[in-house]
């Protein structure tokens, strides 16, 4: 039985989207048709099993079946090629190690391993010049290599500055070329073997991050990336520039969303699809016109967060490949395809809060939306805040008014004001306070004495009472925390509200709030356990299974310390946990799914939701439905309880 939706707000419903493989976070993706048959090699990353340090897979995948292949490697992968020799396809892989592994793509089987030296590798490409085929390679140090395949034998060294990156291609008049980019250019001729002057107009920065070298309109085009991210596309045989350069993506805002995702290295990897040029952003995959420096399309929004990409044929045709370390998503776009989005969120959701029919989030560019909760509908336009890292939202009504109170800020962008605002009419509600020094990132509605009040917690360890109608103070109190709060959820013990908390060092506190004056209650039981939940007594936590690991085992804890139920230990990191009714909980993992179990039997009732990439937050409804953000979307769907669970569902009263 699958999952009813009710509605979704659905990039996974781009038509652009071709097909989408769960692979585990992506560290390089190799693409090549074979017989008319796409094949695709992934190199992952993930925690081991004690949640700690890398675990490394190298897998084979035929697209079309969606099965895979395991290849006989640990090392971390960092580059990965098919090539086409007189003996069959081989897939190159290099390796953190200096190695160069060789692999018969037919038996998924270990051909040759090559020591290269030292230096691990980088980046490589693969040359098909005839009846020889060349794999030349980028190391650590920013050295070029030649070698031979299938034997792997060395060939030469290219004399060329330190490289931050390599690429390869045919020109429009067929001469297949290889461009260096990094403290200086170079371009080589692979068929003879010779350096070939570079266009005397061609920009030239002290450094390049990142050169492209595509075909437009029957013309080479080059567009270079230098140390600020600015892109400058120009023609490729006279230098010339194309248009203004795109300088979006340069490092100069504080919160990163425009950046260009490069991963740890001193160069990025961008590819242009049919002349379009995509770049990758934290959360997003822009699309640009070099031709004019204009976005030519809206940009992906879907399971693409952290995302390389690379320019791959099937079909005769140019389409777009992205993997995601994030989602552990690899996906195949077609950007020829015309698509238009309803208004709805930009950037990742981070934050959603229910308040009588109303669905209310926030995403992290400072966009609020609020839904109908029965249908997804909006209620008015997308509210743009304009407030940079928002991170967290609380919602109210007031009559026919639907209000909410946001909070935002980070270490490099401080912001520790409540804001609130009127969603119905899209306007600021009142004036900001200053709740916090720095950030404000936990908030939350309770009832205290007949009334709603919002709960506040800030990096100054100080926990706040304000009156929502007019933003005054109603009472503080300092706690014992340390400043990195890991968790944070409001619920009630007998009949009192209280707040759980968990921070980094500290035993978990429980905090009356109709009270602050008492005593916190700790539970040292449940060590530094991340909170997730309170219902009654229950706390519900996340343990870590090694100190800087993420937590992977939901385990629950009675506010005397008792412990409830079963430990229930996952193969992937929990992203949120939400309980529906005593004892049921749906918990929410990396690798995308959503799972409603037992929390005292440990028992799922029944089969996993898969989304199409982690899921950030999860909310219930009253009616017992799952309302979940994943990536810049929302949905609501009713779990397919089996007869025998017809107890876990809801009961008016």
């Amino acid at each position: 039985m699958l999952w009813r939706a009710a509605w979704a707000s659905g990039t996974d419903l781009d038509p652009r989207l071709l097909l989408k493989l769960h692979v585990g976070p992506v560290e390089t993706v190799a693409w090549r048709e074979v017989g008319n048959r796409p094949l695709m090699a992934v190199g992952t990353c993930d925690l081991d099993d004690g949640g700690f340090g890398p675990g490394y897979r190298l897998r084979l995948w035929d697209v079309l079946s969606g099965r895979s292949r395991d290849l006989p490697c640990t090392e971390a992968t960092r580059c990965l090629a098919f090539a086409m020799t007189a003996e069959g396809p081989v897939l190159v892989s290099g390796h953190t190690d200096g190695c160069l592994r060789i692999w018969d793509v037919s038996e998924a089987s270990l051909r040759k391993v090559v020591n290269t030296g030292e230096d691990g590798l980088m980046d490589l490409y693969v040359a098909e010049l005839g009846d020889r085929v060349q794999v030349l390679t980028r190391d650590e140090r920013g050295r070029v290599h030649l070698w031979s395949l299938p034997d792997g034998d060395r060939v030469g060294e290219l004399d060329v500055p330190i490289a931050f990156t390599i690429r390869g291609g045919r020109l429009a008049d067929g001469r297949h070329v290889l461009l260096t980019a990094g403290h200086g250019m170079t371009l080589w001729d692979l068929d003879r073997g010779i350096r070939l002057p570079l266009p005397p107009q061609l920009p030239q920065s002290r450094r390049v991050k990142d050169i492209v070298l595509f075909t437009s309109g029957g013309r080479d085009r080059v567009a270079l990336v230098d140390e600020s991210y600015r892109i400058v596309a120009c023609d490729f045989a006279t230098g010339a520039q194309l248009s203004s350069p795109i300088t979006v993506h340069a490092v100069h805002r504080p919160d990163g969303l425009m950046q260009i995702w490069d991963r740890p290295r001193p160069g990025v990897d961008l590819f242009a699809v049919s002349g379009t040029l995509a770049v990758p952003t934290p959360q997003r995959v822009h699309l640009w016109d070099l031709e004019t420096s204009q976005e030519r399309q809206v940009p992906l929004t879907g399971p693409v967060a952290h995302s390389i990409t690379q320019a791959v044929g099937w079909q005769g045709r140019e389409l777009l490949l992205t993997g995601s370390s994030y989602d552990g998503v690899v996906v195949l776009w077609d950007l020829e395809r015309p698509v238009t989005r309803p208004p709805g969120h930009g950037q990742h959701v981070v934050s959603v809060s229910l308040a009588a029919d109303t669905v209310v989030s926030v995403d992290e560019g400072g966009t609020i939306l609020a839904r109908r909760s029965a249908t997804g509908r909006l209620i008015s336009p997308p509210l743009e805040t304009g407030v940079e890292c928002a991170r967290v939202v609380t919602a109210w009504t007031d009559g026919r008014d639907v209000l909410a109170g946001m909070g935002a800020g980070s270490r490099y962008v401080p912001d520790g004001h409540l804001r609130r605002w009127n969603l119905t009419i899209g306007k600021r509600y009142g004036t900001q306070t200053e709740a916090h020094p720095t950030y404000l990132h936990h908030m939350a509605r309770v009832r205290l004495k007949g009334e709603d009040v919002l709960v506040t917690l800030g990096p100054d360890r100080m926990i706040k009472l304000w009156r929502p109608a007019d933003g005054v103070l109603l009472a503080e109190t300092m706690t014992g925390m340390s400043s990195l709060v890991t968790g944070f959820a409001i619920g009630d013990d007998e009949g009192r509200p209280v707040m759980a908390v968990s921070s980094g060092g500290r035993s978990v506190r429980v905090q009356a709030l109709d009270d602050l004056a008492a005593t916190p209650v700790i539970v040292p039981e449940a060590g530094d356990d991340v909170v997730f939940d309170i219902v009654g007594p229950h706390i519900v936590t996340g343990h870590r299974d090694h100190e800087y690991g993420n937590p992977r085992t939901v385990r629950v804890f009675t506010v005397s310390g008792d412990r409830f139920g079963t430990e229930l230990r996952g193969t992937a990191d929990i992203t949120a946990v939400a309980v529906r009714t005593w004892p049921t909980a749906f918990i929410g993992r990396a690798d995308g799914t959503v799972t409603l179990t037992d929390l005292e039997t440990g028992r799922d009732l029944c089969p996993r939701l898969l989304l199409p990439s982690r899921p950030k937050t999860l909310n219930v409804t009253d009616e017992g439905d799952l309302i979940v953000a994943f990536a810049s979307d929302l949905a609501r769907f009713h779990p397919p309880l089996q007869p025998d669970d017809v107890a876990a569902e809801p009961v008016d009263e």
